[in-house]
């Protein structure tokens, strides 16, 4: 029993995974649908803050402009900064011209977070010290140091790191002055207060007050871009990046539908899924974010995206090196494969050569021996144009590898890092495979040819008899003679195979016909001859 249900519970988390892994799949797609749709929202967008200054031109001032000016400049906000600029600026002039108090303090509360998103926090101080807070209510004294907050964590997040301590202390206190003025069980509250529980790790208490919402708030706004931003960082606290990612997905979803540039989640998404080594749709969403942050032109949120960017690069980067290392292997692999397919091939035919003779020998004993001789005699001349064969494609394979290295540098060259340089101009490859190539030669001739050595020895006098170092092995001179023992008698071939020059093998060939036994003009076809 114990066993079925542990069986259950694997079970259970298995789905689980996979109906996580869906329901990301799922909402990424719907996100990249999204972006294809930008200029769509966008055209909406522009409709509406048209119709709003349509609106504002027919109006004089009273109440109503004052609301115009609110709206037009909430509209700007997040889509384009200096717009958005300007009309908090106009709107204080119309607020002074009023001489309405409140409105001044609230244009200069928006015009002070404009301030903090271009980074001019000194100018954001100045301005938000200017108004008198004792003549502040509730809520606008809860959104006063809620400015201050939004400053100083903009500020942290521009400053060098030593000094990040000082303004995340002070951005703590002025949303704690901020939330403790905040009516208790609205969304206002429960949304500062579950950031606040997030920062200080109290999860239980965070998913209490900002779940709820998810169910209740309507998608298609902002506070539901921002709730599921908030959300995302409560996965992130909790270090379930699954999660993390599928709300930040949704946030950014509707920043996209909304026209919101100002669209973090999509860059904190693009910088998860670079972890995950989807570097392609990353580097698109890193494009969408850097596009964003351009047409909205705030300083800070254009160096917050393009931090992103050399990292990218690097991701590319090791994913062209760890290609190029894949390709290396599988060169290397098919190599070897192609090497042992010829070598099966060569034992194969070697095999049924032997199989007719033994059947031929069999038939015909004593009748037809003149006849079996003169076919076993044609059967060593075509296994000798067989492994000549084999053996020079073999050496032509080893040329287009250093063809292939050359080109690669070259190429590195004209673009590639110096690491990747330095690797491929390394000629160890190459000295390898050739080192491996000559190994396989030696023991192929030995083979077939086992008393080589011994009978080409009986050519030459004791004190210039050569000895090789290792049993199945052939030295310099031997593979020379080897290699005119299988009919490969031209000297450049030759040299072109032992990777010398023609004036060596020239001389080596010279040297010993020079000191051979036999006469001198007959000594290669004596070579030829020996088994």
């Amino acid at each position: 029993m114990k066993k079925i249900i542990f069986f259950l519970i694997i079970l259970s988390a298995v789905f689980c995974e996979i109906s996580a892994k869906n329901n990301l799949d799922s909402i990424l797609n719907i996100l990249d649908f999204s972006i294809t749709q930008t200029e769509k929202y966008d055209r909406a967008k522009e409709q509406t803050i048209d119709s709003l200054k349509t609106a504002l031109r027919l109006h004089k001032a009273d109440g109503q402009t004052h609301q115009l000016y609110f709206q037009i400049f909430k509209e700007y906000e997040t889509f384009v900064f200096d717009s958005a600029f300007f009309y908090a600026n106009e709107h204080l002039i119309f607020s002074q011209k009023e001489n309405n108090k409140t409105w001044i303090a609230e244009c200069k509360i928006e015009l002070s977070r404009m301030y903090a998103v271009f980074a001019q926090f000194s100018e954001a101080l100045s301005l938000l010290k200017s108004i008198d807070k004792k003549q502040m209510e509730n809520p606008q004294l809860s959104d006063y140091y809620n400015a201050f907050a939004e400053i100083y964590f903009y500020w942290g997040e521009y400053s060098n790191i030593e000094n990040k301590d000082y303004y995340v202390k002070t951005c703590d206190l002025y949303q704690d002055s901020a939330l403790a003025l905040m009516p208790k069980q609205t969304y206002l509250y429960e949304h500062n207060y579950g950031r606040e529980c997030i920062e200080r790790g109290k999860f239980d208490e965070a998913k209490n007050a900002l779940f709820p919402y998810l169910k209740t708030m309507q998608p298609n706004s902002r506070d539901y871009s921002i709730l599921n931003s908030l959300v995302a960082s409560y996965y992130s606290a909790k270090n379930d990046a699954a999660n993390q990612k599928f709300y930040l997905a949704q946030s950014a979803i509707a920043d996209i539908q909304l026209s919101i540039k100002e669209n973090e989640s999509l860059r904190l998404l693009a910088e998860l899924l670079l972890n995950d080594v989807d570097i392609e749709r990353s580097n698109r969403y890193v494009k969408k974010s850097l596009e964003d942050a351009n047409f909205f032109n705030a300083r800070l949120r254009n160096i917050q995206t393009a931090k992103i960017l050399p990292v990218i690069d690097k991701a590319y980067q090791i994913e062209r090196e760890e290609h190029q290392n894949k390709l290396k292997k599988a060169l290397f692999t098919i190599g070897i494969l192609l090497l042992f397919f010829v070598l099966l091939a060569v034992f194969l035919v070697i095999q049924m050569l032997r199989l007719a003779k033994a059947r031929k020998a069999v038939i015909s004993a004593n009748k037809n021996l003149q006849e079996f001789n003169k076919k076993l005699s044609e059967s060593n001349i075509v296994k000798e144009e067989y492994i000549g064969r084999f053996l020079n494609q073999c050496s032509v394979y080893i040329d287009k590898l250093e063809s292939y290295r050359k080109m690669l540098n070259k190429k590195l060259v004209s673009g590639k890092t110096d690491e990747l340089a330095r690797l491929l101009k390394s000629p160890d490859f190459v000295d390898e495979e050739l080192k491996e190539f000559y190994q396989n030669f030696d023991s192929t001739f030995i083979n077939l040819f086992p008393d080589f050595v011994e009978k080409f020895n009986t050519l030459l006098p004791d004190e210039e008899k050569i000895m090789p170092k290792h049993e199945h092995s052939l030295s310099a001179e031997l593979r020379i003679f080897a290699l005119i023992r299988l009919g490969i008698i031209d000297s450049a071939k030759i040299a072109n195979f032992l990777r010398y020059s023609i004036t060596t093998i020239y001389n080596y060939r010279s040297k010993y016909r020079n000191k051979s036994l036999v006469p001198r003009e007959k000594f290669e076809e004596t070579v030829m001859t020996l088994n």
